[in-house]
């Protein structure tokens, strides 16, 4: 008799393993926005942070897929929302640029910083996929105007070059620095490229008001440089 029932136990416990969602699965349903399946795998003991070969985890797949629902499933489930992939991009990076608002609240929520010390500033993100609502979030929730990005171009840069005009408003009212270059250009040279003639004059006045002396911001970081330090 307990023979029978151990084997009867044994194969129902089989058959719920078979049954619960693979890796692959998992995969496909946070890019799905497949909450139920979501929930499915981690009520079976899937590890909420799986990550793929490329280091994205679960949360990363449905951010960079606007999967709203997936998201809510897996933050609930004890996902890290502050996980990052080889790239060194989180969720907040891939919404931002997706244009998931309510994603980004989501993770702002939940202790994810609106400005890093070093990596791609989801401001920046906002700015290059030209969202409005989310880089405004973003801004009210104490994002660094100045926040540094790898390959040193700031999110003024960027606004200037796609034409956001409010964008770059909202940044020079906030501190964004007019004069920083990259390459020896600045957010004026970036403007005029893409014949944003109105945006290069604004700039140009904002650099007028402070002169055109080497940026505080630019001086910060040439010492970091010198010295080898992360620049915030």
């Amino acid at each position: 008799m307990k023979k029978a029932l151990f084997a009867l136990l044994w194969m129902a416990s089989s058959a719920f393993a078979l049954a619960a969602p693979s890796a692959d699965d998992m995969v496909m349903a946070a890019k799905k926005d497949d909450a139920a399946t979501i929930q499915e795998g981690l009520k079976a003991g899937f590890d909420p942070n799986y990550k793929d070969r490329q280091g994205n985890s679960l949360l990363i797949h449905a951010a960079a897929n606007t999967s709203e629902s997936a998201v809510d499933a897996l933050l609930k489930g004890g996902a890290d929302p502050k996980m990052k992939n080889r790239s060194g991009d989180d969720a907040l990076n891939y919404a931002a640029i997706k244009g998931s608002l309510p994603i980004v609240k989501s993770l702002i929520a939940r202790g994810v910083p609106a400005t890093r010390p070093q990596g791609w500033q989801p401001l920046s993100y906002a700015v290059v996929g030209k969202h409005l609502e989310i880089f405004n979030y973003l801004m009210d929730k104490g994002a660094d105007p100045n926040g540094n990005n790898p390959t040193q171009v700031s999110a003024l840069m960027f606004a200037a070059q796609e034409g956001q005009e409010e964008m770059v408003d909202r940044l020079l009212a906030a501190g964004a620095d007019p004069t920083w270059t990259k390459g020896g250009e600045s957010a004026v040279d970036w403007a005029l490229k893409a014949q944003n003639t109105d945006i290069a004059d604004k700039i140009m006045k904002a650099q007028l008001k402070i002169g055109f002396g080497r940026s505080d911001v630019l001086k910060e970081q040439e010492a970091t440089d010198d010295t080898g330090a992360v620049t915030q």
